[in-house]
């Protein structure tokens, strides 16, 4: 929505950061199979992160939108979803088969690769990181709600740039608003 307003490299450095947010807290496989279906023939290094055509959808939309062509922006080796899911993966892999599904792993691998995405970048201007934020909360409600992954990113993200809480609580319900204008009006739409 507000994606249009960045500089292109802020655009792109964007569109990772929401990749991160739509995948964070979405369940790992082991050889395409969840933690409660695990046998003794499983591979276990056949780690993946399943992402529904939702999220893919999701970051499609928000590439569009920024005008940016994920071909020439990441190469014919894949889009920035699977860039950050792979990188996510390897982040993961640290820890032990046991623990990798737990919500506390999930936050601190997912943090650990924020402040990597976030060290790499310098916003130009103070009101590039409140646009980002706000995109970040739209993609963290697409489902309704904000998942215990999503909050600890979001608070991560607003401790990383140092902005005050009234600024995250206004802009946080500026997205829960709209996010319900949206609900609403597809609901009407579809009676």
């Amino acid at each position: 929505m507000l994606i249009k307003l960045l500089p292109k490299d802020d655009k792109e450095h964007m569109l990772e950061l929401a990749s991160l947010m739509a995948i964070s807290d979405k369940p790992i496989l082991w050889d395409d199979k969840i933690y409660d279906e695990i046998t003794s023939e499983t591979n276990l290094e056949l780690i993946s992160i399943k992402v529904s055509d939702e999220e893919r959808e999701l970051i499609t939309e928000l590439e569009n939108s920024a005008g940016i062509s994920n071909h020439f922006m990441f190469g014919s080796s894949g889009n920035v979803m699977t860039s950050i899911t792979n990188q996510l993966i390897e982040v993961l892999k640290k820890y032990s088969f046991t623990k990798m599904e737990k919500p506390s792993t999930r936050v601190a691998a997912a943090t650990s690769l924020l402040l990597e995405l976030l060290k790499q970048k310098k916003y130009g201007s103070p009101s590039t990181a409140k646009i980002i934020l706000y995109e970040l909360f739209l993609v963290a409600l697409r489902d309704g709600n904000i998942s215990g992954v999503e909050w600890a990113l979001l608070k991560e993200f607003q401790r990383y740039q140092q902005l005050e809480d009234f600024i995250f609580n206004d802009l946080l319900e500026r997205a829960e608003a709209l996010n319900q204008e949206i609900s609403e009006t597809i609901s009407i739409i579809l009676e």
